[in-house]
This record gives C-alpha cells, structure tokens and sequence, in this order.
C-alpha cells in the first residue's frame, strides 16, 4: 500500500517566519540595504530547501500487514503494521494519524526507518462507539528537518475492525436453564434451575465450574457438581429477557460483562438476542463469537463515529 496523496503547507513556525522575511524584504527595499537582500535571500532559500526535504521524507513509504487489536468502547484502539522503506534513504520523524483527527495526542510516533529496511510500528485512536467499522486509509505525517512545513500523505487500508461494547453493569447472572428431555416424546422443556435440585457427584474434568457445590469446596469437601431430576442439564445462558428495565446499550454492556466474567471462570454459557441465540459453549472462539454478536446488533453502517 503506498502513498497515493500528498498535501503540504506550512507550519505556524513557517507562516512567522513568512512575515519576518516579508518585513525583512519591506525593509531592505526601504533603507536599499545589500546585506538585509542577502540575508532575506538565504533565509527564503533556507525555506525552500525545507520544504523539499519535507516532502522527500515521505516518498518511498508504504505500509503492509495492518492488524488492529481487539477493542471495547471506550478504549483506545491498537492497529500493529509495518512500515517499508524502499528507498535509499533514512527516513526521519515520521508521525502516524488516523485522517481527520486535529488533537496531537491521537498521533503516534515519531517513527524513523533505515533505507530499504521494515519497522514495525502502531498506530491507536480512542474508539466511542460499538460496531463493525472500515479504517479506510491513514496518514503519515512529517515537518522534518526544520519543522516549518506540515506533509501529510494519505494510505489506503481497507481494513475492517469491530468495537466491543463497553463492559458494565453490576446485576447477578441468571440462574441456569435446565433442559428435560422427555423419555417418549424427545421434546425439549426449559425449566429454571433451582427447583429440580436432587443432590451432587463427584466432579470430572472439564465440567462447568458454575455448577460446582462451593459451599461444599469452602467446608473442605473435594470438587462436586449439582445434578438435577429428570435426567436433565443444566445450562446457563445471559438473554435479552434477564434485563428488563435496561436501554438497548445497557442490556448490551451488562451482557458483554457476564460474557467476560464467565470466560475467565472457564464457565460454559449461552446467549440470547432478540432474533438469535448462540448455543452454550466454551473458550476463546465462543467468547468472540458472542462479543461480536453483541457489537454487530442492530447496528447500522454509516452512522455515528468511531
């Protein structure tokens, strides 16, 4: 990917120095002063000469390998890439900004690259809102050697990421749904966990740990598991339905917490959206499976921010 647009203009450092020396030029036509000639001369050349080097500092770059990181609302999204130079010549101070952005801070670098070589570099900008989005193309930004010229050279990208909703909330999870399968029919009944309760046994390996007797475990008793009557299962699952009383946005913060939490628990779970469901599951391919399920709803293309 190269560069396919460069624009240049000066720097507030350069548009001082342009009334100095129009002052300067004012001044030596008025006292007809050699030396002032001489020196407003070498310091426009000076100028000049800045300004080429400016642009020469882009030319060469492209990027490649463009990564960006996971991201929840909020937070500041991470884009991993390399940076190659072609040509012969070191590049240096090169600044990297995603287009548009005015506040300095969301820039990031400066970056400095040998001649026909790779670094690899970042780029980050603080993401506001949840959603699958297009980083169309990015910038790469230099006022080197004197800083008095601004280049910017637009990238293209094309490269997709989704944001996460935010994290948050403080309600319990659900209790677990159990599934009783009937001896004849086959059908399926959801029933609410609790009420079938009949005893425990022995833990085994790669059991949910949400179904774990831990009042048993905290008396010093070894791991057991909760069983329940009519040969049924007991599976938990974060729904729509557990919120009432909640915005889209809020059900959607609290659901991505619970999703969270029962991730680092190891915990199997499901989840339920108007319109889809995600069967229970494990690990961190469930996990993204329902985080983006969480960022992809309802949302519409084109509208709102980053």
């Amino acid at each position: 990917m190269k560069i396919y647009k460069i624009r240049t203009r000066p720097t507030r450092s350069g548009y001082m120095l342009m009334l100095v020396l129009l002052a300067m030029l004012i001044a030596s036509i008025n006292y007809s002063n050699n030396m002032a000639y001489i020196l407003t001369f070498l310091l426009f050349s000076l100028m000049l000469v800045g300004m080429v080097f400016a642009r020469n500092n882009l030319k060469g770059l492209t990027i490649a390998n463009v990564m960006p990181r996971p991201v929840f609302a909020g937070e500041r999204l991470w884009i991993d890439f390399e940076l190659h130079n072609q040509s012969k010549g070191r590049r240096f101070g090169v600044w990297l900004a995603y287009p548009g952005l005015s506040n300095s801070e969301e820039l990031s670098g400066p970056f400095s690259t040998d001649a026909c070589s790779n670094t690899t570099v970042e780029l980050s900008f603080t993401t506001s809102k949840r959603g699958r989005y297009i980083l169309s193309y990015i910038e790469l930004v230099t006022v080197y050697p004197l800083g008095l010229f601004v280049v910017k050279g637009k990238i293209e990208v094309e490269k997709a990421y989704l944001v996460y909703p935010h994290p948050d909330g403080y309600r319990p999870w659900p209790e677990p749904e159990v599934l009783e399968v009937e001896q004849y029919s086959g059908e399926i009944h959801h029933m609410k966990g609790g009420d079938d309760f009949t005893g425990v046994r022995p833990y085994r390996l790669g059991e949910s740990m949400h179904h774990v007797d831990w009042k048993a475990v905290a008396r010093g008793r070894p791991l057991s598991i909760k069983e329940f009557t009519g040969g049924g299962s007991a599976c938990l699952y974060f729904g729509w339905e557990h919120l009432e009383g909640m915005g889209v946005e809020g059900r959607l913060s609290q659901l991505c917490k619970w999703v969270l939490e029962a991730d680092e628990q190891g915990t199997e779970f499901g989840l339920k959206l108007p319109g889809d469901t995600i069967k229970p599951g494990a690990g961190s391919t469930h996990t993204l499976k329902c985080l983006e399920a969480l960022a992809l709803f309802q949302f519409q293309p084109g509208k709102g921010n980053r």
